[in-house]
């Protein structure tokens, strides 16, 4: 017997309607007239899900294992150069090594710690940072603070003039980051960026302190040069710091005698001449390949402060040309990797503070050869991870964290670039 259940009808799909085509935004058509229909939209090309990646990564190996590779090898020439005045001065051969090597513990520390710290955190302390460091430069003048070999640079056993360094590469990127137009005008440049600069001069020149002096200027340039400062600028630039020059060489009587001294060591060896004279010879006793490690001559008591300024002329007569070459070649390389953190970081305050970290090292670094050779008068700037010093050791290891950081958000295409 058939179903006497009504079978539901299948239901007629909709005519597809054809809408008018407005002859301008907002028009409709009149009732009853049927415009061209619209031509059937292409089919919506897939979504891409690849944006601009900024979450942080591993940190760029190359600037981590340079640094590291300097310090182990600062240490050995630190050693190797110190024992004797240590013994002499101090009554122990590993006086100067024990510290250093301290220093260098909690600085290695310290920089893996600060390269955990988002770089972002320094612009916003730019200001409580800049002036802490013009209050303690302050305190190192007043009777506060130490002097030595005619020079009051320490306050408690710290160099404020490190934390000035610094200062500057905060506080200028952190500017130039926040208004890049700051640069391109003469009337801009003066406030406040030439007159912080004038504020550490003049408290350096207190101390005085020159390598400071000009290690913050040269920082300075470079950081205003890469933020889009204006080429024809260098004219007033150069002028003023001839005229500076000029100034501090008729004010104070250690800079006519370090020009002296410069251009011809030899002819006072007894006073002012004989570090740039020991120096020399210490270089050009080494030859191609150095009178081998701990076998130095003029770290005995003739080259003064083998330990500090003068390390790279110890260095160079233990270990030759070749080891002097593998030393330059390694700050090159980490000097190459900062600058190229910098190309890669994600924005425009990362890129400045790594620019003005990575030019405060080469700057510092080239001061020192050039005074160990003779090409520029003695100022007294420190090898980086080689000099001794525990502040300035975990400075310079601070830095390099921050620049750890910023290698951690560089752009992928940057980082597979190789």
């Amino acid at each position: 017997m058939a179903s006497t259940k009504r079978q539901p009808r299948p239901q007629r799909r909709a005519a597809p309607q054809h809408y008018p085509v407005p002859r301008y935004p907002g028009e409709l058509a009149p009732r009853g007239e049927r415009l061209p229909a619209q031509a059937p939209m292409p089919p919506a090309a897939p979504r891409s899900h690849a944006r601009p990646r900024v979450r942080a990564h591993a940190w760029d190996a190359g600037v981590f294992f340079s640094v590291v590779l300097l310090l182990c090898i600062g240490l050995i020439a630190l050693f190797s150069a110190s024992y004797t005045n240590a013994m002499f001065y101090h009554g122990s051969a590993t006086h100067f090594i024990t510290r250093q090597g301290m220093w260098a513990g909690i600085g290695l520390i310290a920089m893996i710690v600060i390269s955990k710290i988002p770089y972002k955190v320094y612009a916003r302390f730019q200001q409580p940072i800049m002036w802490v460091s013009l209050i303690l430069l302050v305190l190192v003048i007043t009777p506060l603070g130490t002097a030595s070999k005619g020079a009051q640079r320490w306050l408690f056993g710290f160099q404020p003039s490190e934390l000035a360094k610094i200062a500057v590469i905060i506080c200028f990127a952190s500017w130039v980051a926040r208004d890049p137009k700051s640069v391109r005008s003469i009337r801009t440049m003066i406030r406040p960026y030439g007159l912080l600069l004038v504020a550490y001069i003049g408290l350096l020149a207190m101390e005085p302190h020159t390598s400071a002096m000009m290690i913050i200027c040269g920082i300075g340039v470079i950081i205003l040069i890469a933020g889009g400062m204006r080429l024809w600028y260098f004219g007033p630039i150069i002028v003023l710091g001839a005229a500076t020059l000029t100034g501090f060489y008729f004010a104070f009587e250690h800079v006519q005698e370090r020009f002296a001294v410069w251009l011809n060591p030899f002819a006072n060896l007894r006073e002012e001449g004989w570090q740039g004279a020991m120096s020399q010879i210490a270089i050009g006793s080494g030859g191609l390949f150095g009178l081998g490690l701990g076998q130095g001559r003029q770290k005995h008591l003739y080259l003064p402060e083998p330990q500090n300024d003068f390390i790279f002329s110890s260095w160079c007569e233990e270990m030759g040309l070749i080891g002097a070459l593998i030393v330059i070649a390694l700050f090159a390389y980490l000097i190459y990797r900062g600058f190229r953190v910098a190309r890669a970081a994600p924005d425009k305050f990362s890129c400045l503070l790594a620019t003005g970290i990575t030019a405060k090292l080469a700057v510092q670094t080239l001061m020192n050869l050039f005074v160990v050779t003779g090409i520029i008068p003695v100022t007294g700037a420190s090898l980086p991870f080689f000099s001794y010093g525990g502040t300035a050791l975990l400075m310079q290891l601070g830095e390099m964290g921050i620049l750890l950081n910023i290698s951690r958000y560089m752009r992928v295409d940057m980082r597979q670039a190789e």
